[in-house]
């Protein structure tokens, strides 16, 4: 028998949404403290320069991958949201807001 399709928004978890932003960040932090180490040795002021980068990066990467997760729900939600404007207009009712 056909299996039915489980929605994205059951699918969703905000635990899990942090656990992967937070997993890319530590994975960025990881890389940027090799990188500042041994930068470190050779300037001090290009190791502040990587870190601050380093900075920049871990915001685009959170924001990336929540990005990514939400997409899935973004879409069924807009998908909902048609359906209903089309049973509306079928029915001649409006919604009130």
């Amino acid at each position: 028998m056909g299996e039915k399709k489980r929605s994205a928004s059951a699918d969703f978890s905000f635990g899990r949404l942090v656990a992967y932003a937070l997993g890319a960040a530590t994975g960025v932090i990881v890389v940027a403290a090799i990188v500042i180490l041994f930068v470190a040795q050779v300037s001090a002021t290009a190791a502040l320069i990587v870190a601050l980068v380093a900075v920049v990066a871990i915001v685009g990467v959170i924001a990336l991958v929540s990005r990514r997760m939400m997409a899935g729900v973004q879409a069924e939600i807009d998908e909902r949201r048609a359906a209903a404007a089309a049973r509306e207009e079928e029915t001649g009712t409006e919604r009130n807001g």
